[in-house]
Protein backbone atom coordinates (compact mmCIF):
# COMPACT_ATOMS: atom_id res chain seq x y z
CA UNK A 1 0.00 0.00 0.00
CA UNK A 2 1.55 3.08 -0.80
CA UNK A 3 1.38 6.28 1.63
CA UNK A 4 -1.28 8.31 -0.74
CA UNK A 5 -3.69 4.92 -0.61
CA UNK A 6 -3.01 5.28 3.36
CA UNK A 7 -4.20 8.53 2.78
CA UNK A 8 -7.14 8.39 1.15
CA UNK A 9 -8.69 5.27 3.06
CA UNK A 10 -9.59 7.46 5.51
CA UNK A 11 -12.79 9.71 5.83
CA UNK A 12 -11.77 13.63 4.84
CA UNK A 13 -12.35 15.28 8.43
CA UNK A 14 -9.82 16.11 10.90
CA UNK A 15 -10.28 13.58 13.11
CA UNK A 16 -8.61 11.12 10.54
CA UNK A 17 -5.08 13.27 11.05
CA UNK A 18 -4.19 10.89 14.50
CA UNK A 19 -4.81 7.76 12.57
CA UNK A 20 -3.00 8.52 8.91
CA UNK A 21 0.01 9.91 11.14
CA UNK A 22 -0.02 6.86 12.92
CA UNK A 23 -0.45 4.17 10.42
CA UNK A 24 2.17 6.49 8.57
CA UNK A 25 4.56 5.96 11.36
CA UNK A 26 4.19 2.21 11.84
CA UNK A 27 4.52 1.93 7.82
CA UNK A 28 7.29 3.80 7.08
CA UNK A 29 9.27 4.65 10.21
CA UNK A 30 8.48 8.06 9.87
CA UNK A 31 5.78 10.80 8.51
CA UNK A 32 7.93 12.86 5.75
CA UNK A 33 7.17 15.94 4.60
CA UNK A 34 5.53 15.25 1.29
CA UNK A 35 3.30 13.16 3.31
CA UNK A 36 2.18 16.22 5.53
CA UNK A 37 1.70 18.40 2.42
CA UNK A 38 -0.74 15.26 1.06
CA UNK A 39 -2.59 14.86 4.57
CA UNK A 40 -2.99 18.51 4.04
CA UNK A 41 -4.39 18.67 0.89
CA UNK A 42 -6.75 15.74 1.38
CA UNK A 43 -7.82 16.65 4.90
CA UNK A 44 -8.65 20.38 3.60
CA UNK A 45 -5.98 21.34 6.70
CA UNK A 46 -2.98 23.78 7.03
CA UNK A 47 0.30 22.41 6.86
CA UNK A 48 0.57 24.61 10.34
CA UNK A 49 -1.41 22.77 11.95
CA UNK A 50 -0.39 18.77 11.39
CA UNK A 51 3.09 20.11 12.78
CA UNK A 52 1.43 21.52 15.59
CA UNK A 53 -0.08 18.40 16.31
CA UNK A 54 3.54 16.96 16.10
CA UNK A 55 5.26 18.82 18.27
CA UNK A 56 2.83 16.63 21.04
CA UNK A 57 3.24 13.21 19.60
CA UNK A 58 6.38 12.21 20.40
CA UNK A 59 5.68 8.94 18.41
CA UNK A 60 5.99 10.64 15.21
CA UNK A 61 9.12 10.59 13.70
CA UNK A 62 9.51 13.28 10.72
CA UNK A 63 13.06 11.81 9.32
CA UNK A 64 13.58 8.10 8.78
CA UNK A 65 15.44 6.86 12.27
CA UNK A 66 19.66 5.68 12.17
CA UNK A 67 20.14 2.52 12.98
CA UNK A 68 21.61 3.39 16.31
CA UNK A 69 19.33 5.60 18.70
CA UNK A 70 21.21 7.93 21.18
CA UNK A 71 18.83 9.55 23.77
CA UNK A 72 20.48 12.14 26.24
CA UNK A 73 18.54 13.15 29.21
CA UNK A 74 18.71 16.74 29.62
CA UNK A 75 17.02 17.05 32.86
CA UNK A 76 18.24 19.68 35.67
CA UNK A 77 21.14 17.08 36.93
CA UNK A 78 22.19 15.53 33.79
CA UNK A 79 22.17 19.14 32.02
CA UNK A 80 24.14 19.64 35.53
CA UNK A 81 26.44 17.06 35.03
CA UNK A 82 27.54 17.93 31.27
CA UNK A 83 24.32 16.75 28.91
CA UNK A 84 25.38 19.29 26.81
CA UNK A 85 29.27 18.62 26.60
CA UNK A 86 28.28 15.03 25.70
CA UNK A 87 25.54 15.94 23.19
CA UNK A 88 27.94 18.71 21.42
CA UNK A 89 31.25 15.65 21.56
CA UNK A 90 28.32 13.31 19.57
CA UNK A 91 27.30 16.18 17.14
CA UNK A 92 31.03 16.38 16.19
CA UNK A 93 32.36 12.91 16.57
CA UNK A 94 29.59 11.71 14.16
CA UNK A 95 28.79 15.10 12.29
CA UNK A 96 25.44 14.85 13.59
CA UNK A 97 22.35 17.54 14.74
CA UNK A 98 20.35 17.34 17.73
CA UNK A 99 17.53 15.87 16.47
CA UNK A 100 18.18 14.43 13.58
CA UNK A 101 19.82 11.46 11.65
CA UNK A 102 23.43 10.96 10.43
CA UNK A 103 24.20 11.48 6.58
CA UNK A 104 25.05 7.68 6.52
CA UNK A 105 22.28 6.99 8.74
CA UNK A 106 24.01 5.36 11.19
CA UNK A 107 22.94 7.39 14.29
CA UNK A 108 19.87 9.32 15.20
CA UNK A 109 20.58 11.71 18.08
CA UNK A 110 17.76 12.50 20.50
CA UNK A 111 17.07 14.16 23.92
CA UNK A 112 14.44 13.13 26.38
CA UNK A 113 13.42 15.52 29.14
CA UNK A 114 14.17 13.30 32.12
CA UNK A 115 15.21 9.30 32.68
CA UNK A 116 13.85 9.37 36.16
CA UNK A 117 17.71 8.22 36.99
CA UNK A 118 18.82 11.90 38.45
CA UNK A 119 21.18 9.99 40.90
CA UNK A 120 23.60 9.03 38.28
CA UNK A 121 23.73 11.94 36.36
CA UNK A 122 24.48 12.34 33.27
CA UNK A 123 22.38 9.46 31.52
CA UNK A 124 22.25 8.42 28.30
CA UNK A 125 20.87 5.53 25.99
CA UNK A 126 21.80 3.97 23.11
CA UNK A 127 19.85 1.50 21.49
CA UNK A 128 17.37 0.86 24.59
CA UNK A 129 20.49 0.22 27.31
CA UNK A 130 20.99 3.15 29.69
CA UNK A 131 24.71 4.79 30.58
CA UNK A 132 24.63 6.42 33.52
CA UNK A 133 27.67 8.65 35.05
CA UNK A 134 29.69 8.74 31.83
CA UNK A 135 31.80 11.21 30.27
CA UNK A 136 31.78 12.69 27.14
CA UNK A 137 34.45 10.74 25.74
CA UNK A 138 33.22 7.53 27.33
CA UNK A 139 29.88 7.74 25.40
CA UNK A 140 32.06 8.29 22.17
CA UNK A 141 33.93 5.26 22.72
CA UNK A 142 30.89 3.13 23.72
CA UNK A 143 29.28 4.34 20.40
CA UNK A 144 31.85 4.21 18.28
CA UNK A 145 32.12 -0.02 19.64
CA UNK A 146 28.76 -0.18 18.75
CA UNK A 147 28.46 1.42 15.46
CA UNK A 148 31.75 0.02 14.05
Amino acid sequence: MTNKEVIEAYTKTKESLNPILDELQEMNGFVSRNDIIEIAKYLDISEKEIMILLKYKKNIKLEKQGENIVIVCKGPNCLKNGALDIIREIEKEFNIKEGHTSKDGKITLETKNCFKKCSFAPNVEINGKLYSNCSKQDIVKILKNVIY
